[in-house]
């Protein structure tokens, strides 16, 4: 099945649309810059919230440079920063145990949210057989459009997963 990202939109309250030449500007790669500013990133979305352009700043981890675009907030008590990797375009957060991967590029991020919803509609994940099911299959597309990103066992999209994949 093909996903067009496109269709993150609909699960967006409000989004921002970002001007192309300053993203391009601020080093963000060009396939991100086009999706950021033909389809937007939403406010505020699943705990992750999104800086306006203006907002962004230019972080060194391991002699590495990153631009932070947002901040992940799963709980009131935590505030992680959301950066793309200046160059790859590869988006990773902060942990407790330092950088973390989520994905090769922001638009790919999106996509992946994509998936994980739209896969969820077709499985009654009420049952417990349905939500493993559901975990594999989510897997799978995963592993095969950014394998990367679910290398890691603790990493966001792994553990996501790995939460429906073993429900019992």
């Amino acid at each position: 099945m093909e996903y067009n990202v496109e269709n993150i939109k609909k699960y967006y309250n409000d989004f921002r649309i970002y001007d192309y030449d300053g993203l391009i500007k601020r080093g963000i790669i060009k396939s991100d810059a086009l999706f950021m500013s033909e389809i937007g990133v939403p406010y505020n979305f699943l705990g992750f919230t999104f800086f306006d352009l203006e907002e962004f700043k230019t972080y060194v981890f391991s002699d590495e440079t990153y631009i932070q675009v947002g901040i992940f907030r799963p709980h009131d008590y935590t505030n992680n920063g959301i950066y793309v990797h200046l160059g790859s375009g590869k988006v990773v957060k902060e942990s407790e145990n330092g950088i973390v991967l989520l994905n090769r590029d922001l638009k790919t991020f999106f996509l992946f949210h994509l998936i994980f919803f739209q896969e969820a509609k077709k499985y009654n994940l009420k049952v417990v057989e349905e939500c493993n099911t559901y975990g594999s299959a989510v897997r799978n597309k995963f592993e095969k459009i950014d394998p990367e990103a679910m290398e890691n066992n603790e990493g966001y999209w792994s553990v996501k997963v790995e939460e429906y994949e073993e429900m019992w």
